[in-house]
């Protein structure tokens, strides 16, 4: 980062340094009589020592914008009479200007252009008073017309450029403001999910007590199995516990997530998704569905969040490709990681209006890392979409889940 920092700084020195030394001498060319001086240089230093004092302040233009303006506007009026030959500086006043435009506020800004008018001013006498008297009039008007007009769209620029500086920043803002509340609005939502996890874990737990404690005499084999699924629950707990702390603390760096409303239903899982995969199906898009490996023991949350990642890559399907797309749903189980992938082909009839907010993917992101998995999701190179997600397994013992469905 400090690299790059320094990189930018070098390129940003680099402008200014041959921004300021252009207009400089772009000045002492087009607007003043140096370069048909006869005298030997004897009256060209005062004029090219103005020149040097505004090609400084211009170095340092970003950082000072008003007190460059003002250095520089001294410079364009004051060159004719202190440096004793017709010199009137506009390239470097016209590049104080629009920083002042750019950078400080209305009032000062509109300061700024109406003292552009005594340089405007002084220039067109300068011309008038080298003409001849029938042209005097006209090169008067002229002039004064050329230059308030160079300088008006100067200004203007500067203050467009503020301007679309200004709605960007705001965009934004904005755009972080809400990628932070969408952000406490799903952490919230995947405790609420937690909670109802934890909670029948220790409602299982109360269960197997209280019947391991009437139990206790009469059938101690049973009090053992009770214990065991206490332990089970009791640890099951423990780790949902922990995603639940994790999904509550906040962090500076969150991306956009999609919030979604908590219905109050009991929380799916892939023992749901013929389910999805049917009302999927039923607006006009082919699934397939494959399952490859043993599956395993899932806990509760990550089943949970694999739902979700199915849910969310066939949904953006609906919106983004439409009726007729072809969806390949594949779910690799390995010893300790399952691998859930959803591709489309992208073929299908898009719909009219599509209505996305691109936080959906963040969102699956944000749960995936709490839960200890990650996703990756992208454009084919053949067309479609692909999303991809991997999961931690928790144990051996098979869960209930979805079967092939071709």
């Amino acid at each position: 980062m400090t690299a790059r920092r320094s990189g930018w700084l070098s390129r940003q020195t680099a402008v200014d340094v041959g921004l300021a030394a252009s207009t400089s001498i772009l000045d002492l060319l087009l607007f003043s009589t140096v370069s048909t001086d006869r005298s030997g240089g004897a009256r060209a230093w005062p004029v090219i020592a103005i020149a040097a004092v505004a090609f400084l302040a211009l170095l340092v233009r970003r950082r000072y914008p008003v007190p460059v303006f003002v250095v520089v506007w001294a410079c364009a009026v004051l060159a004719a009479p202190v440096g004793g030959m017709d010199f009137t500086p506009t390239a470097t006043t016209c590049v104080a200007l629009f920083t002042v435009a750019l950078h400080a506020a209305n009032r000062v800004a509109v300061v700024s252009l109406l003292a552009c008018a005594v340089p405007a001013l002084t220039s067109s006498l300068l011309e008038a008073r080298s003409r001849t008297q029938d042209e005097a009039v006209v090169a008067l008007y002229a002039t004064m017309a050329f230059n308030l007009l160079l300088y008006g769209c100067v200004w203007a620029g500067g203050r467009w450029a503020r301007l679309s500086r200004q709605h960007a920043e705001d965009l934004e803002f904005r755009r972080r403001v809400a990628a932070q509340e969408a952000v406490a609005v799903e952490r919230t939502r995947i405790a609420r999910e937690l909670h109802d996890i934890v909670a029948h874990s220790v409602t299982v737990m109360v269960l197997q007590a209280a019947g391991g404690r009437r139990l206790l005499d009469s059938d101690p084999v049973r009090v053992g199995h009770a214990l065991r699924h206490i332990e089970e629950a009791g640890e099951q707990a423990m780790g949902e516990l922990r995603r639940m702390l994790t999904a509550l603390r906040l962090s500076h760096d969150d991306e956009d997530l999609e919030p979604d409303v908590l219905n109050g239903l009991p929380q799916p899982g892939l023992a749901d998704l013929d389910q999805l995969v049917g009302t999927i199906a039923a607006a006009g898009i082919r699934v397939d569905t494959r399952v490859e490996g043993e599956p395993r023991r899932l806990a509760a949350s990550v089943d949970l969040a694999a739902y979700r990642v199915v849910q969310e890559a066939l949904t953006n399907v609906t919106k983004h490709v439409g009726p007729g797309a072809a969806v390949d749903v594949r779910l690799r189980w390995t010893s300790g990681e399952l691998v859930v992938e959803v591709t489309d082909d992208g073929r299908g009839r898009r719909p009219d209006r599509t209505f996305s907010t691109d936080h959906g993917l963040a969102g699956l992101r944000e749960r995936l890392a709490i839960v200890g998995g990650r996703l990756e999701a992208g454009p084919l190179p053949a067309g479609g979409f692909r999303v991809a997600a991997v999961l931690p397994v928790a144990g051996p013992v098979a869960s209930e889940t979805v079967g092939e469905r071709r």
